[in-house]
């Protein structure tokens, strides 16, 4: 469905990199019920295992300090599960990032509509997704 490894990044209206929210971020990092247990592997990058047996690992350079804090790389350390592709939704969504869908060919996913005209560069704008279900759908459509 996803490839072996998707970045979230995020962007300001003006299509320049932004800091993403990190107190939303450790937010959902603590109480989503798609994790059943976070283990810090060190600086700035942790192993998230989900609720249904998925494992993902994050590094999101920025996310425990205070340097900038652009994109999160999400490696997944097991087949997709639904609860991974809803932790993936829940940090776009909070942290305000869009989803690089393939760096050959650069389609985004974002999940609220003001973000469909961050990416001026683009040739075609970002694809909206409303919901985890959504995201899934779409992802494996890419795949």
């Amino acid at each position: 469905m996803v490839r072996e490894m998707v970045i979230l990044v995020c962007h300001a209206q003006d299509g320049r990199f932004a800091d993403g929210d990190r107190a939303a971020v450790r937010q959902v990092l603590e109480t989503s019920e798609q994790i059943a247990r976070v283990l810090p592997l060190g600086p700035d990058v942790k192993q998230v295992l989900c609720a249904d047996g998925g494992r993902l690992v994050l590094r999101a350079p920025g996310l425990d300090g205070s340097r900038s804090f652009h994109r999160i790389d999400v490696f997944p350390a097991s087949a997709w599960t639904g609860a991974m592709v809803g932790l993936l939704y829940e940090l776009m969504r909070s942290g305000g990032f869009g989803l690089v869908q393939d760096l050959a060919t650069p389609q985004f996913l974002v999940t609220q509509p003001q973000q469909i005209t961050y990416y001026p560069w683009l040739p075609e704008p970002p694809i909206l997704v409303r919901s985890a279900s959504e995201l899934a759908r779409t992802l494996a459509r890419a795949g």
